[in-house]
Formats: structure tokens, C-alpha cells, sequence
């Protein structure tokens, strides 16, 4: 599968959850360390309260092929993302502005038949929408402290894997969350397995994120 593919599918795969509501849990390492878990949770929600952010992330399919991105985001729920794949000249952008989402391929813009809704807003402001995520995670312990960029911060690592609408949409892998002095995500690493329907992917993506609530604005594109 091509890492643009493995994009969709996780964007997919997040619409979906918003739109279900419910996760199952499918696997289990083993029980949570609390206060790890308390920890992961704290900085979720700390993250959804900021009003904007930026994130440069690396991503590797299972062929090899890398995928070097950048997230913007504001609030309430607009996205700017910007993928450049080895071997492809132009970057592939996604830009999600008050619930439709637009794709850039071939340098022209096209709106999206997927209806996303306030999606981030829901996955940043609705409380189960987080107690759901959580209740996917296993065996969350600390790992300990573990500078990012010279900036002291916690790491914690969990396992997390679960299922939306009976099975159509699946996740599992282990991830290692570095959380700052402030207590909010500087860097996410993950090993995991998307599936949507059919089609699955597996891969690792180092996410940095920075410029909390940076005064960052996204447009919808000229279509």
C-alpha cells in the first residue's frame, strides 16, 4: 500500500470514529500502570484545549517508503497537511476547513463527497469521544524521563487496539508518547496497523509537535 493510501486510510479511519462513537477494545497486553494512564489522558485533553498547533512528522510503510508531512492546525477544526512521498516530485495536501475536507493532487484542488462534519471539534471538545480512545489502551506504563530537542519531558508508552462500526475500521499497535513540563504531547511514535474494510497498512510514524496556540490561519483552497 502506498503511504498517500495509508493517509487516507487513517483519515478515514478517524472520520469514522467520530461519526460511531463507540470503540471496542480487540486485544490486551496487559493491565495499565493508573497513573501512566492518567498521564496519556491528562495530555490529550490538555492538547484539545489548545487553539492552534503545528507538527512535522515521518512516516514508513512496510515496503520502506518514506513520507516526511506537516500538520497545521486551528480552531475549531481546520487542517492544513502537506505529504511529500520518495520518488513523487509534487507533495500530495489536505486541507479540512469547517467540516469538508479538500485534496490536492496534480496540483488541482478537489472537495471531498466525504462528509466529515465538525470532526475535529468532536474528536478535541466531546468527552467520549477521548473515553472511547482510552478504554483501547493497555498495559500504559512510564518509561521515564527523555529530553525532546533538549526540552525535559516524560516519556510513556501503551498498546492500543480497537474497532469501530462491527469491525469495518480497525488500530493496533504500541505507541511512545513524550509529554513536556507543560503537559502537553512534544512527540509521538507509533508501530501500528490501520485497517479500513478491506484495506490495510502497516507502518511507523514519528510525529513532533510545536507552536501551541500559534496564530495560525487555514482557508479553503480555490476549487
Amino acid at each position: 500500500m502506498s503511504n498517500r493510501t495509508r493517509w487516507l486510510v487513517l483519515l478515514l479511519s478517524t472520520a469514522m470514529l467520530a461519526a460511531c462513537g463507540t470503540v471496542q477494545r480487540t486485544e490486551a497486553v496487559g493491565p495499565n500502570d493508573p497513573a501512566a494512564l492518567a498521564a496519556v489522558r491528562t495530555a490529550y485533553v490538555r492538547a484539545g484545549e489548545q487553539k492552534s498547533y503545528r507538527a512535522h512528522m515521518t512516516m514508513t510503510d512496510a515496503s520502506g517508503k518514506v513520507t516526511h508531512g506537516t500538520i497545521e492546525f486551528a480552531a475549531p477544526s481546520s487542517a492544513h497537511v502537506v505529504m511529500q512521498m520518495d520518488g513523487k516530485p509534487e507533495p500530495i495536501e489536505h486541507i479540512l476547513v469547517n467540516g469538508t475536507l479538500y485534496i490536492k493532487a496534480d496540483k488541482q484542488w478537489v472537495r471531498s463527497p466525504i462528509a466529515t462534519d465538525t470532526l475535529l471539534e468532536q474528536m478535541r471538545k466531546d468527552p467520549r469521544t477521548l473515553d472511547d480512545f482510552m478504554r483501547t489502551l493497555s498495559g500504559a506504563q512510564t518509561v521515564g524521563a527523555d529530553p525532546v530537542d533538549g526540552k525535559p519531558a516524560t516519556a510513556y508508552r501503551y498498546y492500543q487496539a480497537g474497532s469501530i462500526a462491527g469491525g469495518m475500521g480497525s488500530t493496533k499497535g504500541w505507541v511512545k508518547l513524550w509529554v513536556g513540563g507543560n503537559g502537553l504531547p512534544l512527540k509521538l511514535e507509533s508501530d501500528s496497523e490501520t485497517k479500513v474494510l478491506f484495506v490495510g497498512s502497516h507502518g511507523t510514524s514519528t510525529i513532533f509537535y510545536s507552536d501551541y496556540n500559534a496564530p495560525i490561519r487555514i482557508s479553503a483552497p480555490p476549487v
